[in-house]
């Protein structure tokens, strides 16, 4: 065998013997995401947009758009997984947008979470106060995203 040969035989078992780079975690499809938060009649706040699961069950994306329509304060958005307790998500107050569904102040909030542990759901939460001098009420409205790949 030449030394040619013997190159390209070393060449194709040092191919043949490297490992694979490990698979990466794929997204499932995009989940809408449409909640309106209502207070006495009146339109608070609400949340528009997507959420999506990792068929690995760690972890989730999102990209929603958060509306501040007729709350007195800037409206937040929680997420609360397996029903644990709810935590606002990162990346408020967000870059400003114009939407359809919000006649006031809109800004999207986009990211990807890793909360440790199997992802099991998620439940999605945004809040709205309404004033009425000389008192006001909070209200929230939620909605609840099953993992599809557990």
């Amino acid at each position: 065998m030449g030394r040619i040969s013997r190159i390209l035989v070393l060449a194709l078992l040092a191919v043949l013997v490297t490992p694979a780079a490990p698979a990466r975690a794929a997204y499932g499809a995009d989940l809408p995401v449409s909640i309106d938060v209502y207070g006495q009649g009146v339109k608070l706040s609400g949340a528009y947009g997507s959420i999506a699961f990792d068929d690995g069950n760690a972890k989730y994306r999102y990209s929603i758009t958060v509306c501040w329509q007729s709350s007195y304060s800037r409206p937040t958005l929680y997420a609360s997984v397996n029903g644990a307790w709810r935590s606002p998500l990162p990346g408020t107050p967000g870059t400003p947008v114009t939407i359809p569904q919000c006649t006031g102040q809109a800004w999207l909030v986009s990211g990807e979470a890793t909360p440790g542990g199997a992802v099991a759901n998620v439940t999605l939460t945004v809040d709205g106060v309404k004033f009425n001098p000389p008192n006001s009420t909070y209200h929230t409205n939620s909605g609840f995203y099953d993992n599809p790949f557990n």
